[in-house]
């Protein structure tokens, strides 16, 4: 045991083992080359790890000390992108007190929930400001042959949103705990793999998020049905003027006077998209001035981030997009639905014998006018036109983001191909030899292969690849904040 080489021995490799006799001085000029070519990779191992690490991290690498960084460059963790999208979500929630002109600031619920993915403080501020139709309560069905009352009735018994599917398939068997504690890290099965814990996190997520919006919009249909009795039992009572309380009361309630609910029904006009019957007026497409709800406009928006779709030619191999420039990624703005137009937008003219709601007279005071609602001009300066990328101003953000994704993508593979290449350029040539090999054979293989590049070529190629990375990430980051301050109202 006391003759036993030690740890540091073992790694020397021949410190101990090194015969004293001069017949072997061959073998140990063959072992200490050996061990300097074993010294060498570790040296290039370790300035390949380096530069690998300066190539991958790219700006995202740790600021130093008095380093002021703009807090916006930083990434969102998992818990705050939860967050905005309990905000967003909330958004959607149509409440019986945000109204204007007999219209609501939050969908009516004719699409899911995953195509509601736009601006809504925008879309909020857009109807508010009228630019755009408000979102009504939509009609099944028409009937010109209806009376006032029999339409006063059938406005009536419109519920404020659309009945939810409280059994997706795709919640089907996902646990949600109590909705009440923000952790539930203790329905998630530890003895899954981390990626698997991930993907049921991010599930039991949207279940629970899908799950706390149907109890927000029901906690509103539950209000709003009680202040509809409260509406009933003031209407049946014998409301003098001096009964100051009662008609506070009436006020408070944001429900539309009956005539009203005639005035914004009794010429109900269908969505050639949806099929369903509105109020009056409609948004107009700019380029063939057709009508369009707000509901169907918010679900028209540009394609998805992808490449050019080039006509292939069957000649040439065809080409990985990983292997593709990111640069070229691009997203077409929406078309109309209508003529195909590109860069789609609508125009809105509000009605004139009606300004109810938030801006205007409470909506029970209205009193109907006979008045005919022009059709918009959009060629009327006056008249804004709203686009699908005013309401989602973020697409830009989107397309770059994806396009950094697939530079860190490239560049992780270049940098790992690369450092294969610095740490032994002869590996592949390594693999396909045996111990049989002559040193004539290893000679004859070496002629044949074709020269590798230096140490210090390599090391540039990678200095200017990290480079030009910087650089486009860089000039990227500016063009976003100058659109976004062109964007700013």
């Amino acid at each position: 045991m006391g003759n036993a080489p030690g740890k540091i021995d073992q790694e020397d490799g021949f410190n101990d083992s090194r015969p004293n006799s001069s017949n072997n001085t061959t073998s140990s000029d063959s072992a200490a080359k050996q061990y300097e070519g074993e010294v060498s990779s570790r040296v290039r191992a370790r300035r390949t790890t380096s530069l690998v690490n300066n190539i991958l991290n790219g700006n995202n690498s740790r600021p130093r000390a008095g380093s002021n960084i703009s807090s916006t460059s930083r990434r969102k963790t998992s818990r705050e992108k939860e967050l905005a999208k309990e905000a967003h979500t909330k958004q959607l929630v149509v409440r019986c007190n945000e109204t204007v002109d007999g219209g609501f600031l939050a969908p009516f619920g004719c699409y899911s929930f995953e195509k509601l993915d736009y601006d809504t403080t925008v879309v909020k501020n857009l109807i508010i400001k009228r630019k755009l139709a408000p979102f009504y309560t939509p009609l099944q069905d028409f009937d010109e042959s209806w009376t006032r009352d029999e339409l006063i009735k059938i406005v009536d018994g419109l519920p404020l949103h659309d009945t939810f599917d409280e059994n997706l398939e795709e919640f089907e068997d996902v646990p949600i705990g109590n909705l009440r504690k923000s952790a539930y890290n203790e329905l998630i099965d530890k003895s899954l793999s981390k990626k698997e814990q991930r993907r049921m996190h991010a599930k039991i997520f949207r279940a629970r998020l899908y799950k706390k919006r149907i109890l927000w919009q029901e906690n509103e249909n539950e209000s709003f049905l009680e202040k509809k009795l409260e509406m009933r039992k003031l209407g049946n009572k014998a409301i003098n003027v001096k009964d100051s309380q009662n008609s506070q009361a009436k006020k408070n309630c944001h429900f539309p006077s009956d005539d009203l609910k005639y005035t914004l029904y009794r010429n109900g006009s269908e969505c050639p998209i949806c099929f369903l019957y509105f109020a009056a007026p409609f948004n107009y497409s700019k380029c063939c001035q057709q009508p369009i709800c707000t509901e169907c406009f918010v679900q028209i928006k540009r394609a998805d981030p992808h490449f050019p779709h080039d006509e292939v030619d069957p000649t040439e191999p065809p080409t990985n997009d990983n292997e593709k420039d990111p640069n070229l990624l691009t997203s077409e703005p929406a078309n109309c639905p209508y003529c195909a137009t590109a860069n789609f937008g609508i125009t809105y003219q509000p009605p004139t014998d009606r300004e109810t709601g938030i801006g205007g007279m409470p909506p029970d005071t209205y009193v109907y006018k006979e008045c005919i609602t022009a059709k918009p001009d959009a060629s009327e300066p006056h008249v804004s036109v709203i686009t699908s990328d005013t309401i989602r101003p973020d697409w830009e953000t989107k397309l770059n983001k994806e396009r950094s994704r697939l530079m860190r993508r490239s560049a992780n593979a270049t940098a790992i191909h690369i450092s294969n290449r610095l740490i032994d350029p002869n590996h592949s040539s390594r693999r396909n030899t045996s111990n049989s090999v002559t040193p004539i054979q290893e000679e004859s293989t070496s002629a044949s292969r074709s020269p590798e590049p230096t140490i210090n070529e390599i090391e540039d190629q990678m200095v200017r690849e990290a480079i030009r990375l910087s650089l486009e990430d860089q000039d990227n980051r500016k063009k976003s904040k100058s659109r976004n301050a062109t964007l700013r109202p």
